[in-house]
């Protein structure tokens, strides 16, 4: 089993020209020299999800209520492991029907008929992916890249999703979602899982998200390491149990954890891995 650090030590990557910048700057390059995978989460850290509630439920009003309880028990199910998809689901759809008295069955038709396909549609109408993120993704699916690289997201849909983005699907990058494990992050096996998949250990693997609190302690707990994207929502970097600021001393001897924006971490990767 892999053993947690007590303590997690902050690095801030930016881009400014100031001596503790480019301090930053080096550990973050001195950690991609031994990275061979990244694990990047979907939803807000590949395309900016600000307002995506809003549309999905101005998309069909008369859904409102039943958008709010399905994020509500995302949440709840947090961190949940059930080893197999239909436990999951059955669990998931279950919860749902105790407050509105339907049958687990129309639930899940509702899902995945109904919200799900309609989450692509918003996806293609009002969002666009990360600046970069089609030229970053064609080099990382490239047979000559020495990253290997998979998206884990907590939705299902990933393919669909990411083509309502123009993102290519086609190539040797692995899609996952919670369909996959019957578990939601931050549960530990499905990262150990991806690590095995990709033939790499958990050390060699960056995991790139923008919620320290799911894809950041799902890393911590794996033994991976983590870059927390930056994206304006007020933060309190919850894997330190001290609850430091990234730039607050003193910073424990441990875990390293990076955060940045994603223009940072994007230039980063295809300067240090794909432009040698």
């Amino acid at each position: 089993m892999t053993k947690i650090p007590s303590t997690v030590e902050w690095v801030n990557l930016q881009t400014e020209s100031r001596s503790d910048d480019a301090q930053s700057e080096t550990v973050c390059k001195k950690m991609l020299r031994s990275i061979k995978g990244v694990i990047f989460d979907f939803d807000g850290t590949l395309f900016d999800s600000t307002g995506i509630a809003f549309y999905l439920i101005a998309a069909y009003l008369p859904d409102i209520f039943l958008v709010r309880r399905e994020r509500l028990i995302r949440n709840r199910f947090s961190g949940c492991d059930f080893l197999t998809t239909e436990k999951y689901f059955e669990s998931f759809f279950k919860e749902m029907s105790v407050c509105f008295g339907r049958q687990s069955e129309k639930l899940k038709s509702w899902y995945f008929n109904r919200y799900m396909p309609r989450m692509v549609r918003v996806l293609k109408k009002h969002f666009k992916p990360r600046p970069g993120l089609k030229e970053l993704i064609k080099l990382m699916d490239s047979p000559k890249s020495a990253v290997k690289t998979a998206i884990y997201s907590d939705y299902s849909f990933l393919k669909e999703r990411m083509e309502s983005l123009g993102l290519d699907t086609s190539g040797h990058i692995r899609l996952y979602g919670p369909e996959s494990f019957g578990a939601q992050k931050p549960a530990v096996r499905p990262f150990l899982q991806i690590a095995k998949d990709l033939s790499l250990a958990p050390e060699e693997i960056l995991v790139i998200g923008d919620r320290e609190q799911t894809d950041g302690l799902g890393a911590f707990r794996a033994g991976m390491h983590f870059f927390c994207l930056e994206t304006g929502r007020k933060r309190y970097f919850k894997l330190d149990p001290n609850r430091r600021r990234p730039n607050e001393k003193p910073r424990g001897p441990s875990l390293l954890m990076y955060a940045g924006a994603w223009d940072d971490i994007c230039n980063l990767l295809i300067k240090e891995k794909f432009q040698k």
